[in-house]
């Protein structure tokens, strides 16, 4: 991983003033690189003191350390996004988010998800709001190659659903923050139920995360740009379309996806 995953990995280990100097890092990386030390500390609005201690924290030596880790970074997209026309900016965002993942996400992590899937009697996909229309997607992928799978996006709907769960079902829950009060609730009801739990968080020391029995992390694209309406699920929908990928190598899975675009494309004709 390079030094911007680490640092959004670490976002939650930082204190509120350590995580604005990691939230400008994130978002203002390309310009970092030309500034010393006072200059960026009066911008994150903390002090010189503090950004050494932050660089530390990251195992940098120094601020000019961290500048050269940042500059190393081959960032293909670097000369797109100095362009204004949205087409490029999207597309550079989109960019670093897909790059990004890759490298955070471990293809043995995404094989344990899918042999839970695969033994599971029934699914659930916890979420709400975004994460919620992200787990809807998901359940639409997994009822087309045969699964059992609930989408569950409403927080009372989820304490009901939790309340009566065993351990031969499956929970995934999503939620970037791995923060979302309901979805922890929820969560940690069916793990009481013996249910297993596993969950697609942004943070490794978040709740979520550490109240379930496995999780994958993604990063967080709300810590890149804050002022857009940019898809904060991008990261998400991409682990989703690597596991259909893996479930759609098996010929039972591919027959079953074909047998449900058949009988759409029937039922249109009619």
């Amino acid at each position: 991983m390079n030094i911007l995953e680490v640092i959004q990995l670490k976002y939650l280990e930082f204190s509120l003033k350590e995580q604005k100097i990691a939230a400008y890092i994130l978002e203002n990386s390309q310009y970092i690189e030309n500034m010393n030390i006072t200059i960026f500390a009066k911008n994150c609005n903390v002090s010189t003191a503090t950004v050494t201690r932050f660089c530390q924290k990251i195992n940098c030596q120094s601020f000019a350390n961290l500048k050269i880790m940042i500059s190393s970074i081959n960032l293909s997209s670097s000369s797109i996004t100095t362009k204004n026309d949205p087409l490029y900016k999207v597309h550079s965002f989109y960019k670093d988010i897909i790059n990004t993942t890759k490298n955070i996400v471990n293809i043995d992590d995404l094989k344990i998800l899918y042999n839970k899937i695969k033994n599971a009697k029934r699914i659930y996909i916890y979420g709400l709001g975004s994460s919620g229309l992200t787990g809807t997607e998901f359940m639409l992928r997994l009822i087309r190659m045969g699964f059992h799978c609930q989408a569950i996006t409403d927080s009372h709907l989820m304490i009901i659903n939790s309340s009566i769960l065993n351990q031969n079902d499956l929970v995934i829950a999503l939620s970037c923050s791995g923060e979302t009060l309901d979805v922890i609730n929820a969560i940690n009801l069916a793990k009481n139920n013996k249910c297993f739990v596993a969950s697609i968080t942004s943070f490794p020391t978040s709740t979520l995360a550490l109240n379930s029995d496995f999780f994958i992390i993604t990063p967080n694209s709300k810590l890149l740009t804050k002022n857009s309406f940019i898809n904060s699920q991008f990261s998400t929908i991409y682990i989703i379309d690597v596991l259909t990928t893996i479930f759609l190598e098996e010929e039972e899975m591919r027959k079953k996806m074909d047998t449900t675009i058949n009988t759409i494309l029937n039922n249109q004709k009619k």
